[in-house]
């Protein structure tokens, strides 16, 4: 299969329920629209009404826009490599912002999904796997948070949100900090940690 065909239904189209959209909206708003820039283009303008539902903690209209825009991107058929830059840009903040908001409603099993997506494609993304730990962390899967967070400060060392995070799942797992020290020089060398971290679903 293409890769970028996989990077569609990974990132666009997997993890969106079909309750989350009405079909009829979906069917009408992507018939208006010039493929493929015209849904490019109005999926970019549809953010500050999402971030504005999501600031005003509206989670569940906030869920169904971004599942919109979503969906709508997946209708996208595009071709330059400029074209599918923005494309992948788009859908993964996508999925990032779905998964915030799934966190704010306590569905950490949709976070672990949305988050494990972003990784498959962009192993780098802070975000998702400080967001991915967060859902771990609620579901009682201190050790998956921790290798989650090993990564996020691998990339990120300084942050210090990520380090009151790591300092609580030291707690839960019982650990010194010798031990975290030593733990988080293997994972940064490890290529199977590497590859089972960036790929793994929660579950």
């Amino acid at each position: 299969m293409d890769s970028f065909e996989e990077l569609r239904g990974m990132l666009c189209i997997s993890h969106v329920q079909e309750n989350d959209v009405s079909s009829l909206e979906l069917e009408f708003t992507v018939g208006q629209l010039e493929n493929p820039f015209g849904i490019l283009n109005f999926v970019k303008s549809l953010k500050d009404e999402r971030n504005m539902f999501y600031k005003q903690n509206q989670m569940g209209f906030a869920i169904a826009k971004y599942s919109l825009a979503l969906k709508i991107l997946s209708f996208a058929s595009v071709c330059s490599d400029e074209d599918k830059l923005m494309f992948s840009d788009i859908a993964v903040s996508l999925n990032l912002n779905l998964g915030a908001c799934f966190i704010k409603v306590k569905d950490y099993d949709r976070v672990g999904q949305l988050c494990s997506a972003v990784l498959c494609f962009d192993t780098t993304n802070v975000k998702a796997y400080f967001r991915r730990a967060i859902a771990a962390l609620e579901l009682h899967k201190p050790t998956l948070a921790f290798m989650d967070l090993a990564q996020a400060l691998k990339l990120d060392p300084k942050n210090n949100e990520f380090q009151q995070k790591l300092k609580k799942v030291i707690s839960l797992l019982g650990r010194s900090p010798d031990f975290v020290d030593e733990a988080l020089a293997v994972t940064r060398e490890n290529e199977k940690f590497r590859d089972y971290v960036h790929c793994r679903k929660e579950r």
